[in-house]
């Protein structure tokens, strides 16, 4: 495989500072004496074992060089800057298989047996028919201790082997949201029970996930537990990725403790290990009417379950907030069409200390809507 700077990247010099400006991040990058060196050779495709040559015949050891253009490559990666373009070195692919999140279609071609394995369980309820026509078209390698995940005519990726799947859910995140048309993405999961919607909003980390995968132990099925589409008419469907359940969560949901201890650990790129379970009730593309609860929720420990309603408002500003469309802002019908879920449903927000009280009371809640 080869490597390049992004065509959205640029080197240049301000003075004595040697720097890369990303147009895309509208970001400025100061780089060191061997980090420019080696910017500059990237202006064009090169492998890595050119790149460390070249730091060898400045006078490194072959270990350092090897270590440096690693660390750099993954560095340049992580913030966008690397174009990854595999070529007839890595030969065919092992397997190549296409996956549909509600609309956006996805081919993943797989390099390695162990990483195909990895990755593939996590994505299969999402698997397409081969034909499918796809957005986006990512190859998955091994590139020496790390993994190389590029993407046609776009930036790529290089990780460990234990954040690969987080990385291309990720990545196709960023493709999911690129390709909504229309369509409203929220930041929400939604659970889905005789034809209504629940849609739990909340801040990164509040739980959200949690309480989703605790509720499908009351009869609900499992549209996502990150993202909500809402279409032309209003109606709401989830993007159905496997639930990414952080470590604290896994003695928590008695009802899939087998299926989680079987999943793998994973770790996110913030850091955070997680397990993606299989085997849910998914929702199967059910696309069903504006929520019947907007649910803005708080754990407090020690306090007992209290559902209590608030202003639509509050609903709608917390909605907003986390609401994307291609062109980052909403236009007028795209607003009214928020504006009208949130009038026909119920806004509450939940506090709680016991996750079974907290699922009882919900299912009572939204079985009454």
């Amino acid at each position: 495989m080869k490597f390049r700077l992004f065509a959205g990247a640029s080197f240049f010099l301000l003075g004595e500072r040697k720097t890369i400006f990303d147009e895309a991040s509208q970001q400025i990058f100061q780089l060191n004496e061997l980090s420019a060196f080696l910017t500059c050779l990237l202006a064009e495709p090169a492998r890595a074992y050119q790149l460390e040559d070249a730091l060898v015949a400045r006078g490194l050891s072959r270990a350092r060089a090897h270590a440096s253009v690693q660390d750099y490559l993954a560095y340049l990666s992580r913030w966008n800057l690397l174009e990854i373009m595999f070529d007839e070195h890595e030969g065919n692919p092992l397997d190549t298989q296409t996956f549909d999140f509600e609309g956006t279609a996805v081919s993943l071609a797989f390099y390695d047996q162990e990483l195909r394995d990895l990755v593939v369980p996590i994505f299969a309820h999402n698997r397409a028919d081969a034909a499918t026509s796809h957005t986006a078209a990512y190859d998955v390698a091994r590139f020496g201790k790390r993994v190389c995940i590029s993407r046609h005519r776009s930036s790529g990726m290089i990780v460990a082997g234990l954040e690969v799947a987080p990385a291309i859910k990720a990545l196709v995140t960023d493709d999911i949201l690129a390709n909504l048309g229309l369509n409203v993405a929220l930041h929400a999961a939604l659970l889905v029970k005789n034809g209504k919607g629940l849609l739990i909003c909340g801040a990164a980390g509040a739980g959200k996930t949690t309480l989703a995968m605790a509720l499908l132990a009351a009869g609900f099925t499992y549209g996502g537990d990150d993202i909500a589409l809402m279409d032309e008419d209003g109606l709401l469907v989830g993007v159905p990725f496997s639930p990414a359940l952080k470590q604290g969560s896994w003695g928590l949901l008695g009802h899939m403790s087998d299926a989680i201890l079987a999943a793998p650990i994973h770790r996110r790129l913030d850091n955070k290990r997680v397990r993606y379970p299989t085997g849910l009730p998914y929702a199967a593309d059910e696309r069903v009417q504006p929520a019947a609860v907007v649910l803005i929720r708080r754990r407090r420990s020690g306090r007992p379950v209290e559902v209590c309603d608030v202003e639509p408002i509050r609903a709608l500003t917390e909605l907003l907030a986390g609401a994307h469309t291609p062109e980052r802002r909403l236009a007028l019908p795209q607003f009214q069409r928020l504006l009208d879920m949130v009038s026909q449903a119920r806004t509450v927000e939940l506090t709680y200390s016991s996750l079974d009280r907290a699922v009882e009371t919900l299912r009572r809640l939204h079985d009454r809507q």
